[in-house]
């Protein structure tokens, strides 16, 4: 009878017998959730694509409030999805709103709360600063920028992102196979009567529970018998 080995050689046999990675497959975003990723992520879009207002107000141009208390006129709305039209004129302001394109020509963008309107124009009671409450182009990140190194077992989070930059599919480890195999004369598979000296094999459940978990693949083999030959000859995976 051979001898017992500890449990340090026995993982160090397991994970000698893992070999290289796993080969890669691609795979839609939303079977990304949990996967290995194998090739970097790069952004193939610029994240916003374009200056955009971080609040509800009016774009305007900060030069025109310089002497304020002042009044400018609305001449359009910007609205996330449909941009102004044309380029602002001095004396000028577009209502805008959050995630919406800044209009050309304007610089800056004053809260709703901070002017007062009447019919098409608003009062500004104090000046504001170039570049406030904008969001310049790229603010996220730029096209080609590296996102999520290989490597990275893939969050919600990662998943998200990819998605913002414009990926629909995705590199990834192929998930690992476990085979999973009972053995002993005194078991018998759950739910059925149990003969004298039977008990009811669980093992195998919880194992394949922690390999799911870790985002492998089990098999059940079912249940061998103590005798040599049949874990020699036993069932093998059909779907290996």
């Amino acid at each position: 009878m051979s001898a017992m080995i500890s449990v340090e050689e026995a993982l160090a046999r397991v994970l000698a017998s893992a070999g290289t990675p796993l080969d890669e497959e691609r795979v839609a975003l939303e079977a990304a959730y949990g996967r290995v990723l194998a090739r970097d992520i790069r952004a193939a879009r610029t994240q916003p694509p374009f200056p955009n207002s971080a609040m509800d107000g009016y774009a305007l141009r900060a030069a025109d409030t310089a002497r304020a208390p002042t009044t400018l006129t609305v001449v359009g709305e910007s609205a996330a999805g449909h941009a102004f039209a044309g380029a602002l004129g001095p004396g000028e302001a577009v209502r805008i709103f959050t995630g919406a394109p800044m209009p050309e020509d304007a610089d800056t963008i004053v809260m709703q709360e901070d002017v007062r309107r009447e019919g098409d124009r608003i009062a500004l009671a104090a000046p504001v600063a170039a570049g406030e409450n904008l969001r310049e182009a790229g603010l996220d990140f730029r096209a080609g920028d590296a996102l999520i190194a290989a490597g990275r077992r893939l969050t919600p989070r990662d998943v998200a992102l990819a998605a913002a930059a414009n990926h629909a599919h995705l590199a990834v480890r192929r998930r690992a196979r476990v085979a999973i195999l009972a053995t002993g004369d005194e078991l018998v598979p759950p739910g059925v009567a149990l003969g004298p000296a039977q008990i009811v094999a669980s093992n195998n459940f919880a194992v394949a529970g922690v390999a799911e978990a870790a985002g492998a693949i089990s098999v059940d083999l079912g249940i061998a018998v103590d005798e040599l030959g049949a874990l020699r000859d036993g069932p093998a995976p059909t779907s290996w």
